[in-house]
Order: structure tokens, then sequence, then C-alpha cells
């Protein structure tokens, strides 16, 4: 991975278009956001697992802890829910 990759994407998001030259990130910035939510309600359950196994299994282990707490905030903040995310 690069070390580009190792930054929160949305961080790198705000830096390309800092660095495009766009003025003003908000608009661009909700876009992506609803585009991930979007995403989100209709991820499918072997879209995650196949997500999970992707990794080390000690990875995996903290990514199915970290994914229900992410799960969690997008239900309760964001309104989302999905049938899938509620099995990782």
């Amino acid at each position: 991975m690069t070390v580009k990759g190792k930054v929160h994407f949305l961080t790198a998001y705000i830096e390309f278009l800092l660095d495009e030259g766009i003025k003003s990130e908000e608009y661009y910035l909700g876009d992506a956001s609803r585009f991930l939510r979007f995403l989100l309600a209709r991820v499918e359950e072997g879209d995650i697992q196949a997500f999970v196994e992707n990794s080390s299994p000690s990875y995996q282990r903290r990514l199915r802890k970290t994914l229900r707490k992410f799960y969690a905030f997008a239900q309760k903040e964001l309104q989302i829910t999905n049938r899938a995310l509620e099995r990782i």
C-alpha cells in the first residue's frame, strides 16, 4: 500500500480537491458522502465477508469489532439500516 493509501481517504480527497484548485469543498464532500451512504445501505453480506476475509486472521478480528461500531454509528447518526451489516 502506498503512503497515500494509508491516509484516510476523505482527508486525501480534501487534499486532492485543494490541489486541484477547488476553493470550496463542501459540495464535493457532500456528494461523496451521499454516494458512500447510498453504497453502505446497499452492501451485501458477501461483499462484507470478502472484505473481511481479504485480511490476516488477527486483522479480521479487529475489523469485525470496528465495523460493528461503524455500523452502530451509521444506524444511530445516519439512519442507515442494512441487514447484511447487522451480521458482521
